[in-house]
């Protein structure tokens, strides 16, 4: 039983870090080690858990279920590790949290960090993507999402927002006119986030809301693409401001309609509602709310 239980979290790891040499890393194991357990595992249930490609891993339809019930025993034994926490005054645990690349230089690395130091028993991961990751697959303690929230099985909190700007290089602000209405600027060529709808709400110099169509042949998976593809001239974009605060001021990216502005994207901690409460989530959450939310009001 301890074998196959060992095996099981070994599963588990290799499907948070994705490839059998990270997970080894993080387990401070060979890799061949880590390859023994699952091909044990494997063996003992009949059928494979993962499915092998010269470039990734994906995991198996039974390989879906069975991590998930490999994430439900880790979080047990955090909790049960947070239980002893509580008489010994030190969190004990691990989490893992992925968050969207418009958090980064908005103070989110400050309060992991002053939360990792007040805590040195909780070991933290944190994968940065804006791809939105599947919380219900058991790989993710704690997600930190922008924009509106479509999934009703994640518990939410709200965090503050981020700012954005309206932006665009001066070479396709020469080569593009830009008129200061609605219609109009929903003509020119915009650079789309793939998790984003396709228009943009924008307040007129009168303040008023207007939604803008936002059509162009280039869907970035991330901001930092869409930043660069902006710098090269190829559209109008709306990134986070505290990203492009530098680039305006040094007149590499400018801002193309004076007056317009972009409403802030609402910032949302989430987590699977199915999953026993953490302590070590919980103390977390309770930091960013403490710690960052006012920086984000």
């Amino acid at each position: 039983m301890l074998d196959r239980l060992k095996s099981l979290a070994t599963f588990g790891t290799v499907l948070q870090e994705g490839s059998f040499r990270a997970a080894a890393v993080r387990l401070g194991v060979a890799p061949s080690t880590v390859s023994y357990h699952i091909s044990e595992l494997e063996r003992f249930l009949g059928a494979p858990l993962l499915n092998r490609t010269t470039r990734r891993l994906s995991p198996t339809a039974l390989g879906e279920e069975v991590g998930r019930h490999a994430a439900a025993i880790a979080a047990a034994c955090d909790d049960a590790f947070a239980l002893a926490s509580r008489h010994t005054g030190q969190l004990r645990g691990s989490l893992a949290v992925t968050c969207t690349s418009a958090v980064i230089g908005a103070g989110l690395g400050e309060a992991v960090a002053a939360f990792s130091g007040a805590h040195p028993g909780v070991e933290m991961r944190v994968d940065v993507s804006d791809a939105v990751a599947d919380l219900g697959a058991g790989r993710f303690d704690l997600g930190l999402r922008a924009g509106r929230l479509a999934d009703s099985a994640l518990k939410a909190r709200r965090i503050g927002h981020i700012r954005r700007q309206l932006v665009c290089a001066p070479a396709f602000l020469s080569a593009h006119t830009i008129a200061v209405d609605a219609e109009m600027l929903a003509q020119r060529r915009w650079i789309r986030l793939d998790a984003m709808p396709a228009w943009r709400t924008l307040i007129t110099p009168g303040g008023q809301s207007v939604d803008v169509e936002t059509p162009g042949n280039v869907v970035v998976g991330s901001i930092d693409a869409m930043i660069e593809l902006a710098l090269a001239g190829m559209g109008l974009a709306t990134p986070p401001a505290h990203l492009v605060e530098d680039r305006l001021k040094t007149g590499s990216l400018i801002d193309p309609a004076p007056g317009w502005t972009v409403p802030p994207i609402d910032l949302h901690a989430v987590w699977p509602a199915t999953r026993t409460d953490s302590p070590v989530r919980r103390a977390f959450l309770d930091f960013l709310l403490e710690e960052w939310a006012p920086q984000l009001a």
